[in-house]
């Protein structure tokens, strides 16, 4: 993948990648702050007759949780991978394929919200201004766009970036996927950095492996995001027209902490 802002080759369809991220995503829920709850209190208190749209749905898991509250939501996606589970696992949702930087859905909606530091996932600066100017474009007059993102520790982004790798708890393999009796290793390799462009890139390995720890198959994956600092956000957000804006550090209101999260929500002006 070259640039995430117009493509998507990390998730490819077929792919160990594709088939664990729901199982990836169980454990970040584990260790870390739990986006959810989060995003479904929003919709509760802030959708009305609009509903919500759901920006870098993926599979679905959040739009899913939204919409088992009666509320109607819509989610859009650049992977026909991800969106091709994502309809398999809920298909009464409404699915879009689109790139969060150019779209048009023709309708406008209560709450924008774009999840699991989606918006990293767009490495253009550029990009990422057009992909709020959109979700603003979508927003009712008074409605409300919530995001989140990692709030870069500047001693990991340094031009040598870090050769280090983590293994991750050994998976069950996912439903469908390799022999019976495999199970599924994922090593999170190395990660460069330019800090010219903010942007960098994760080196990640699924293996499917034997009983015998053999490995039956091995793909590789890059995957490239760019970090965002709060001021910078902050400013992206105001000239995209967004008023009302607040940041936190976690799910729950804290105030801004270096090197945590940054949970944002912003208004299109009434």
């Amino acid at each position: 993948m070259t640039n995430s802002s117009n493509s998507d080759e990390f998730y490819p369809a077929g792919s160990l990648n594709t088939a664990s991220y729901d199982l990836r995503a169980d454990l970040d829920r584990k260790f870390f702050d739990d986006p959810v709850p989060f995003y479904t209190r929003l919709a509760k208190s802030l959708a009305t007759g609009h509903g919500v749209l759901e920006l870098g749905c993926g599979t679905g898991r959040i739009s899913a949780a939204i919409a088992r509250l009666g509320i109607a939501v819509t989610g859009l996606d650049l992977s026909p991978a991800m969106l091709d589970q994502a309809r398999a696992n809920y298909p009464d949702i409404d699915w879009h394929p689109g790139n969060m930087c150019d779209f048009d859905l023709g309708r406008v909606f209560d709450l924008v919200i774009i999840p699991f530091r989606g918006l990293q996932e767009v490495t253009d600066i550029t990009d990422q201004r057009r992909a709020l100017d959109r979700a603003f474009a979508h927003l009712k007059p008074g409605g409300a766009l919530a995001l989140d993102l990692m709030d870069p520790d500047l001693r990991y982004c340094l031009p040598e970036g870090d050769p280090d790798f983590v293994e991750l708890p050994v998976f069950p393999m996912p439903d469908g996927v390799g022999r019976p009796d495999s199970r599924l290793r994922i090593t999170a390799m190395e990660r460069t950095n330019d800090p010219l462009t903010q942007r960098f890139s994760e080196h990640w390995r699924f293996e499917e492996i034997g009983p015998d720890g053999d490995v039956r198959r091995r793909e590789e994956a890059w995957h490239h995001l760019r970090w965002i600092t709060r001021s910078e956000m902050r400013l992206m957000l105001e000239l995209s027209g967004f008023v009302s804006i607040t940041e936190f550090s976690d799910f729950n209101g804290s105030p801004p902490r270096y090197a945590s999260n940054q949970v944002w929500m912003a208004k299109r002006p009434d």
